[in-house]
């Protein structure tokens, strides 16, 4: 399944995760369900009506096992990118470095899907995802403190994209700015309308999916799209809105 949709919409990114009394990575913080209204979902993805939301399993306070996922599906009319708990990752955890590996409930469907992070001290410095090719492509994280403010992607050692956040004054996800290397134009997605809640998956970056959610105190109810062309012109590219009440 293909990845580098999540990189400029966006199973990457962060800010530290929390960590376990024993040194260990936890990665989902005690969470054993986010619903699918958390994840940042594909261009023309759909949802199975039955399944509406990712379930977490542990063993012994650690996460093992994400089931729930995008994957391509066989249809009447050819083939689909579904949301759907057919599929599951099993998730490896060994000193600074998580693996996971893309699995299904019908064992005569196998995927060649595999994640691999890298982690310096509580924060997330590297993600490689493996698909059907050897070459994995590599998205690298900066910080500011706490607050991730860089992503890079790179694929066969060529620089593909950069996305940068910014915050406002409570921690709060302001905007973020998505360049190319390949084209000049830069697309601005804002947040806005946020709630008082806390936000239940506030550091949750174990999945791609996740971001950008997952990088703010509480929970935006608006995000805008903005292109911006190379003398400035802004055009209107989008905007989606939430209810309060999904949180």
């Amino acid at each position: 399944m293909k990845k580098i949709w999540l990189s400029v919409c966006t199973l990457s990114l962060l800010t530290c995760f929390s960590c376990s009394k024993d040194g260990e990575i936890n990665l989902g913080q005690g969470l054993k369900e986010i619903p699918i209204f958390y994840l940042e979902s594909p261009t023309n993805a759909s949802f199975v009506p039955t399944v509406d939301k990712i379930k977490l399993s542990y063993d012994g306070g650690q996460l093992t096992r994400i089931t729930g996922g995008f994957t391509f599906m066989p249809m009447v009319d050819g083939f689909r990118m579904l949301f759907t708990d057919q599929v599951y990752w099993n998730v490896a955890v060994n000193g600074n470095q998580v693996t996971l590996e893309k699995k299904s409930v019908d064992k005569s469907v196998t995927f060649s899907d595999k994640h691999e992070l890298r982690y310096q001290g509580n924060k997330i410095v590297e993600r490689k995802i493996f698909e059907k090719t050897n070459t994995p492509i590599i998205y690298t994280y900066e910080y500011n403190g706490d607050l991730l403010k860089e992503e890079q992607l790179y694929k066969d050692g060529q620089f593909l994209s950069r996305r940068t956040f910014y915050y406002n004054a409570v921690g709060n996800l302001d905007s973020l700015v998505v360049s190319h290397n390949t084209y000049t134009h830069k697309s601005v997605e804002i947040f806005t309308d946020y709630d008082k809640k806390p936000n239940k998956i506030k550091g949750i970056m174990v999945l791609e999916e996740l971001l950008p959610r997952a990088l703010s105190r509480n929970n935006y109810l608006k995000k805008t799209i903005i292109s911006i062309s190379e003398s400035g012109e802004r055009t209107f590219g989008g905007e989606r809105t939430w209810g309060a009440q999904l949180f």
